[in-house]
């Protein structure tokens, strides 16, 4: 029993590694780009110029709303550019020959998306803070939220290009999820203030937690039972969307 519990400890430990090496592969070839930063930025800041010029949205729902944003339009955008262009040029194939499991390229994938969706949230958190006056309650908080929002957000982009079969439809499939959840997660107006249909609607995105958990760590010094049940819901999110995904994946690629 003691020896089959450390083989499979030392399997986790492997494919660890192996998701590691994927993910150092995928941010030196993908993410660190120029326009990927411009991407993930522009479109989210333009949105909420257009909806926060009234004056009418506090500094912590600004930050934490923005900041999700930021971290959802960026890594789903990179994540499904990136599985598709692989698919295309045979790339996917050749980890599949490798001895890494399918669910394991998966995770690599989410981690070098996740790495890349933190640093855009540290691009627009600091200097937005700073510029807000907004006082930061809990910076750890803060880093576990983003940590896990990232990692949740790049599976969503991994299970959007699962069927994508070329980088417009992906970007496509990628708006179809996007513009709904920006506007219906609680992200330019607080969820209390929402009509109840719709306030049921936003707990079946996982955006709506990511604000959620931003907002109270920025508020609140220690993790509150709704700030535990949100990292624990985007947890599952990540699992469900990662799992889904591949075997969408791989029911296409056979």
């Amino acid at each position: 029993m003691q020896r089959r519990g450390e083989a499979l400890a030392r399997t986790w430990v492997q494919s660890l590694i192996k998701a590691f090496y994927i993910a150092k592969k995928d941010a030196k070839v993908y993410y660190f780009k120029a326009p990927n930063f411009t991407y993930g930025l522009l479109m989210p800041v333009s949105l909420f110029i257009a909806f926060s010029i009234s004056g009418q949205i506090n500094s912590s729902l600004i930050v934490s709303g923005l900041t999700s944003l930021v971290i959802l339009f960026g890594t789903t955008s990179i994540e499904a550019v990136a599985v598709v262009l692989e698919k295309q040029t045979g790339t996917f194939e050749r980890l599949l020959a490798a001895p890494v499991s399918f669910f394991t390229i998966l995770f690599g994938k989410a981690l070098a998306g996740s790495f890349f969706g933190i640093v855009l949230a540290a691009v627009i958190f600091v200097p937005l803070t700073v510029i807000s006056g907004t006082f930061i309650a809990n910076p750890l908080l803060v880093f576990i939220a983003i940590a896990f929002s990232s990692f949740t957000f790049s599976a969503l982009g991994i299970l959007i290009s699962a069927y994508a079969k070329w980088v417009p439809e992906a970007q496509m499939l990628s708006n179809f999820l996007r513009f709904p959840m920006a506007f219906l997660s609680g992200t330019f107006l607080p969820l209390e203030l929402m009509p109840t249909q719709l306030g049921i609607i936003a707990r079946f995105m996982p955006l709506t937690y990511s604000v959620e958990a931003l907002r109270i760590s920025i508020n609140d010094p220690a993790p509150t039972i709704t700030y535990l049940l949100d990292i624990l819901i985007l947890a599952l999110f990540a699992f469900i969307l990662l799992v889904t995904g591949s075997k969408v994946l791989q029911r296409r690629l056979e």
